[in-house]
Parts: C-alpha cells; structure tokens; sequence
C-alpha cells in the first residue's frame, strides 16, 4: 500500500533516480515581494513515498495542494507516480519532488497537503508574510506559537 512518509516545503526539490535532492527545505515562513498581487512565489514541494514493490510499477495516482487559511485551494498537483521495481510485500522508498510558481491571494496561514492511492498523507502548515518595500524597514513578525523553523 502506497504512503507519503514525509512532506516539506523547499526552495528547489528533484527527484532523479528514486533519490531526492532538496535545497533550503524544511521552511516554515515564507516573504513575498513587496506588491504581492504580481509577484510570484517560487517553492518546491518535496515528498518520500513508500510503496509496496509491486505497486510502483503499475503508477499510483497522488495529488498534492496547498489550501489557505479559509480553505482556498491555490496549488494543485496531480499526477502519477511510478516507483522503482521490488518484490510484492517489500517497500521500496522513492520521491516526488514539484518546483511550482504561486501567486499567494493574501498574507496568512497555509497548509500543505498530500494524498496518495486516494489516501490522506501529512499535512504541513507555513505562513505567508508581505516583504516591506526598500524604502521601509521590515520587521520579522513574531514566532506564531513555537513552529519549528522559524526564520
């Protein structure tokens, strides 16, 4: 039976031959441009699975989204995934790694998600912050309530 084992947020992920590559994942806030209604935010969406050796080959359907606080479906993804061959009752581990271009509508609460074979996977939250303009100096907006990886 398909699973997602973990889930995070990057600035860039590959997946290539089964490993994953990320880099600067595991953040938890994220700074827009200072006119957030056209700038464009560029993440990574990085994910290990864990499938049954003989599902792999036969592509297990996953979808990933990233919802707003209210509920606003802002990114989604679905496809196919098609892991390395292993033997009926052996997981084998592989990757799923998505580079993506989000206009976020508003400052806030996100949440990632992910579901594989129709299966809900773990769901990751993240906040949304506006960058100041260079002719303002930005403060950091204080720790929402002990997150890890707070910037």
């Amino acid at each position: 039976m398909a699973q997602i084992e973990t889930l995070m947020l990057a600035n860039h992920a590959e997946s290539v031959n089964g490993l994953l590559y990320v880099h600067g994942g595991g953040w938890s806030h994220h700074w827009r441009g200072p006119d957030p209604g056209e700038q464009r935010s560029q993440l990574a969406v990085a994910a290990t699975v864990l499938l049954d050796g003989a599902d792999g080959l036969g592509g297990v359907p996953f979808v990933v989204r990233i919802r707003s606080e209210q509920g606003q479906e802002v990114f989604r993804a679905d496809g196919t995934l098609t892991g390395p061959a292993g033997q009926p009752g052996q997981p084998v581990r592989t990757g799923i790694a998505l580079n993506a271009s989000i206009v976020f509508p508003h400052e806030g609460a996100y949440s990632l998600s992910a579901e594989i074979a129709g299966t809900s996977g773990p769901s990751v939250a993240f906040w949304v912050h506006d960058r100041a303009s260079s002719e303002t100096e930005a403060a950091a907006p204080p720790d929402p309530g002990g997150t890890t990886g707070y910037l």
